[in-house]
C-alpha cells in the first residue's frame, strides 16, 4: 500500500474531527492508492522508458534463501 503524502494529512484532519476515532488506531490505506509491486514495476518502467529484468522464484526458493 503507497500513501501520498497529501492524503495522510487530509485523513489526519478528518481522524481528529471524528469522534468515532477516540482512542483508536487509525490506519491509513485510501483505496485508489493499493497496488501490487508488479503495477508498480510497471508504473517505474513506463518512467523511465525501459523494461526491467525481472526473474521469478517459487515459494520454495524463497523461503529457502531466508534461513
Amino acid at each position: 500500500v503507497f500513501v501520498d503524502e497529501d492524503d495522510v494529512g487530509t485523513y489526519t484532519i478528518k481522524a481528529v474531527d471524528d469522534p468515532r476515532t477516540l482512542n483508536k488506531t487509525l490506519y491509513i490505506r485510501p483505496p485508489e492508492n493499493v497496488m501490487s509491486q508488479m503495477e508498480l514495476v510497471k508504473k517505474w518502467e513506463k518512467l523511465i522508458g525501459k523494461q526491467l529484468e525481472k526473474i521469478s522464484i517459487s515459494e520454495e526458493e524463497f523461503l529457502a534463501s531466508k534461513k
